[in-house]
């Protein structure tokens, strides 16, 4: 599309203006002699090309104005094709011309004598004219052209700014969100049509956004905490202001959710969950915490499994905690959350210069920052295919290849890997390599859902009671029975993690000195009430029916409210209480 083209409604504009003006039809044609704009006869045939000779052409190739003032004489008509039914008798030729390209014609064209004589008569005062119109079209047509570049280089850097993993957020002078990219829409569960005009901190409360308008400086990895849906979110953010002539303009950050993957603990001290962290006391549980203890002493790989929320990390931390490792790095890499283009560095780090925005110097890897400790390696069964077999020859070689490095750097790292999925089920679906999960399941330990763990939850909810009670300053001591009963009755498909922000959110909107029943999640709430209990072994079953039966009471219309409370009918709560001697 020429130039003229993208401007086509401008031109005819100033083509309509001259000839209200002069009182004479206007035409203009770009360089590649189609006509964009025309008044009168030739209002008609915008669009079409003008084929053959003509004194646009002529204009176009000598850079010149030039002056027709006679069809029957000008040397120019005297072949033309359509000399028979061309309807000009005059007309005064001007270039549009941007540097020393001419990008179109503007013409003033006599289709009567009366105009032919007043074209001929003042041709230089409307040669000049002319000229200052196509200097006005060369200007429209170059801002037109700037604001295509503008365009294109923001969709550009839109598509940039969206493809990168972290959240982008800017603001302006007033602290009101003017964009974020879409990493922060999903980071942050937003849209951005419904939180652009909003204050920074009402959407994204506790950033040092606010900070950086107010005194100008920059920060760096500063740590932000985010309470959204009853469940808190931590966040690392780098901010720096926008500065136009000295003036602070607006801030923009960049922000991620902290996850296993930026986690490096370097000292037993940040170490935190040892065997003794681990509350509970259902047999499953403790056969769970048995196994773990008996490779304490020794460095084999450890394949823990279990759904998301059940503890894998805690376990792993207590291994390396109990190991003669201990006083070594415990670093922990979420495969599933570093990008795919970024995790082979992740694990096995690179040199300098081996790609394009690689860190001077280069950076090690997390296999080199775990040597003589213990690396562990969790959601392993989302590792891309590609990489196993790099992961498979560091296992059986001990050793580790940089991205860009020409040697071998031996290393020593216990290997702790952790999934929620059925690893055997992706050997199988060829999506994970059976090589790889052979050198991993040496020592498998398999960690039960909190639903099988039914005597565990009450004593895991005191335990997260007395941690928030503490945190937020708030005298709220005890679980109300109903809480109990509704805590035991609910399936946990999150875990011990969901019991966790239960407990956090319930402690935040208790006004009380207990948890009632209130406090609770309302999705909860319903799952209690309709009695939807999961039982998944003996010791489970025995401890709810217990629990709820010290809720309700030994009478038989307590023994009715119970049973309605458990989902089942009384006969069989009955023949249950015979079974488990209660």
């Amino acid at each position: 599309m020429s130039l003229l083209q993208r401007i086509q409604v401008t031109t005819q504009q100033i083509a309509e203006a001259i000839s209200g003006v002069l009182d004479i039809e206007v035409t203009i044609v770009d360089d590649t002699l189609v006509r964009i704009a025309g008044t009168g006869y030739h209002y008609a045939t915008i669009g079409e090309k003008i084929i053959g000779q003509s004194m646009y052409q002529k204009v176009i190739n000598n850079k010149r104005e030039y002056i027709m003032t006679d069809v029957n004489t000008d040397h120019e008509c005297v072949n033309c094709a359509k000399k028979a039914t061309c309807k000009e008798l005059a007309g005064l030729c001007c270039p549009i011309i941007i540097g020393t390209k001419v990008i179109g014609v503007i013409g003033l064209i006599a289709f009567s004598s009366e105009r032919q004589l007043e074209l001929c008569s003042k041709n230089e005062r409307l040669l000049t004219f002319v000229r200052n119109m196509a200097q006005l079209i060369a200007a429209k047509a170059i801002e037109q052209d700037s604001l295509s570049r503008v365009v294109l280089v923001k969709n550009q850097l839109e598509t940039v700014v969206n493809f990168i993993a972290e959240g982008i957020i800017a603001i302006d002078q007033t602290a009101k969100i003017i964009s974020l990219n879409s990493a922060a829409e999903r980071i942050l569960k937003v849209q951005a049509k419904d939180v652009i005009g909003f204050y920074i901190n009402e959407v994204f409360p506790g950033t040092v956004m606010s900070d950086v308008l107010q005194d100008g400086n920059e920060f760096t990895e500063q740590k932000v905490n985010l309470w959204k849906d009853c469940k808190r979110y931590h966040y690392l953010m780098n901010a720096k202001p926008v500065i136009v002539d000295g003036v602070i303009q607006g801030a923009v950050a960049s922000f991620w959710e902290v996850d296993d993957s930026q986690k490096v603990i370097d000292t037993p001290n940040n170490t935190r969950f040892s065997f003794d962290s681990i509350i509970g006391s259902s047999r499953m549980i403790q056969a769970a915490k048995a196994e773990a203890n008996k490779i304490t002493s020794t460095s084999v790989t450890v394949l823990i499994s279990g759904e998301s929320g059940t503890g894998k990390e805690v376990f792993a931390q207590a291994i390396h905690k109990a190991s003669d490792r201990a006083l070594r790095p415990f670093v922990a890499v979420n495969c599933a959350a570093i990008p795919e283009s970024l995790i082979e560095s992740e694990l096995f780090g690179y040199e300098q210069g081996s790609f394009t925005g690689a860190n001077k110097g280069g950076k090690a890897g997390k296999f080199l920052l775990a040597d003589k400790g213990t690396l562990f390696l969790d959601e392993i069964g989302d590792m891309p295919f590609s990489l196993q077999s790099r992961l498979l020859r560091v296992l059986q070689e001990k050793v580790v290849e940089p991205l860009g490095g020409v040697r071998n750097i031996p290393v020593d790292v216990r290997i702790i890997a952790a999934t929620n999925h059925d690893l055997k089920s992706l050997v199988q679906d060829g999506h994970f390599r059976k090589d790889l999960y052979y050198r991993l399941n040496v020592f498998p330990i398999l960690l039960p859902p909190l639903r099988e763990r039914g005597q565990d939850i009450v004593e895991l909810a005191a335990f997260f009671l007395q941690k928030y009670g503490l945190e937020y300053h708030k005298e709220v001591r005890n679980l109300s029975d109903e809480v109990k009963v509704a805590l035991q009755c609910y399936n946990w498909p999150g875990n011990i993690r969901e019991l966790q922000n239960t407990i956090e959110c319930a402690v935040i909107k208790a006004t009380g000195d207990r948890i009632e029943i209130k406090d609770l999640p309302i999705g909860m709430v319903t799952s209690a009430s309709n009695g939807e209990i999961q039982i998944g072994s003996f010791d489970s079953e025995k401890q709810v029916i217990l629990d709820v039966m010290q809720v309700f009471g030994n009478s038989v219309q307590g023994k009715r409210q119970a049973a309605a409370q458990l989902g089942m009918g009384i006969a069989t709560l009955y023949r249950k209480l015979r079974k488990y001697n209660i």
